[in-house]
C-alpha cells in the first residue's frame, strides 16, 4: 500500500508549494510602504545576481552546480528579508498568506 494518499498530498505542502508562498509574501512584503526600503533591496539585488550573467560558480565548470548557486543566493537573502522585516508586519502578512 502506498503512503501517499491524496489527503496528504492536497493537506501538506510541498517544497515548491512553500517556494510559492515565500515568494508571494516577499512580493506582498515589497508593496508595504512599512517596510524600509533598503530592507527591500536585498530581494531586488537576489534577483539581479539571478538574471546576471556573473555567477559565484560558472556554470560551465561543475554543469547543474551553476544553477544551484543562483538558486541559494535567492533563497538565502529571502531568509535574510524576512528576519530582517519588523516582525509586527511580517506577522500580519503571514496570517494573510498562510
Amino acid at each position: 500500500m502506498s503512503r501517499l494518499n491524496n489527503k496528504n498530498l492536497l493537506s501538506s505542502p510541498g517544497w515548491w508549494q512553500r517556494w510559492l508562498l515565500a515568494g508571494r509574501l516577499c512580493w506582498s512584503l515589497m508593496g508595504d510602504r512599512r517596510v524600509p526600503f533598503y530592507l527591500k533591496l536585498i530581494p531586488l539585488f537576489a534577483v539581479a545576481y539571478f538574471f546576471s550573467p556573473y555567477d559565484l560558480l560558472p556554470d560551465f565548470i561543475i554543469p547543474g552546480l551553476g544553477q544551484v548557486d543562483d538558486l541559494l543566493v535567492i533563497f538565502l537573502s529571502c531568509r535574510l528579508f524576512f528576519y530582517l522585516v519588523p516582525g509586527e508586519i511580517m506577522r500580519e502578512h503571514q496570517e494573510r498568506h498562510y
